[in-house]
C-alpha cells in the first residue's frame, strides 16, 4: 500500500467513521484495482466511499493534460463499475485524491459530474483535518499515514516547518 492512500484510508476511518476500510481490492475480469474502500453505518444507513488515489509530486502528469484527463476518467470509470457491481443498493460516493494536478487538468477533471475531487487545497485541507485529529490521539490504529501525523505532531521541542516548495533552500 502507497502512503497516499494510507492517509485516504485513515480519512475515512477517523473522519467519515467507517469501520471498513480495505486497500487495492482486486477487480475480476479486469486489470487494476481499487484503490481505498471505506464502509461506514449498516443496513440502510450504509455508507459507501470508493477512492482513487494519484500521489504525484511534481504534479498530476500522464503524457499531459488530455492524456493526464484520459488516464483518470478510465480509473473512474473502473471505480464506478465496480461500485455498481458491488455495492449498487448503497450509492456510493466515488472520489479522486490528488495533491498536486495543475489547472488545466483540472479543468478537464471537473466535468466529471459522477465524482468528487479532492485536489489540491482541498487535499491539503482534508490531511490537516486528520492531522488535527492525530495530534489528540496516541493509541495505534494500525493505519501507517495517520501514524506519521501522531507521530509528527507528538515531537518534543521545535516541530517540523512545512513551506511550499519555492521556499524550501536547495540543497
Amino acid at each position: 500500500m502507497e502512503i497516499g492512500e494510507s492517509l485516504v484510508g485513515a480519512y475515512l476511518r477517523h473522519v467519515r467513521g467507517c469501520h471498513t476500510v480495505a486497500y487495492n481490492a482486486y477487480l475480476p475480469e479486469q486489470q487494476g484495482e481499487i484503490d481505498v474502500i471505506g464502509i461506514a453505518g449498516a443496513g440502510e444507513e450504509q455508507s459507501v466511499w470508493i477512492a482513487e488515489v494519484a500521489i504525484h509530486l511534481d504534479d498530476l502528469n500522464y503524457g499531459g493534460n488530455a492524456k493526464s484527463v484520459e488516464t483518470v476518467r478510465r480509473k473512474v470509470d473502473r471505480a464506478l463499475q465496480y461500485a455498481r457491481n458491488v455495492y449498487n443498493e448503497d450509492s456510493p460516493t466515488v472520489e479522486f485524491w490528488s495533491p498536486k494536478v495543475p489547472p488545466g487538468i483540472v479543468s478537464g477533471l471537473e466535468a466529471f459530474e459522477d465524482i468528487t475531487l479532492v485536489l489540491n487545497h482541498e487535499f491539503t485541507r482534508r490531511v490537516n483535518e486528520l492531522a488535527a485529529i492525530a495530534g489528540k490521539s496516541t493509541k495505534q490504529y494500525g493505519d501507517d499515514g495517520f501514524r506519521f501525523l501522531q507521530v509528527l505532531t507528538h515531537l518534543v521541542g521545535n516541530k517540523p516547518q512545512f513551506a511550499p516548495p519555492s521556499h524550501v533552500p536547495s540543497p
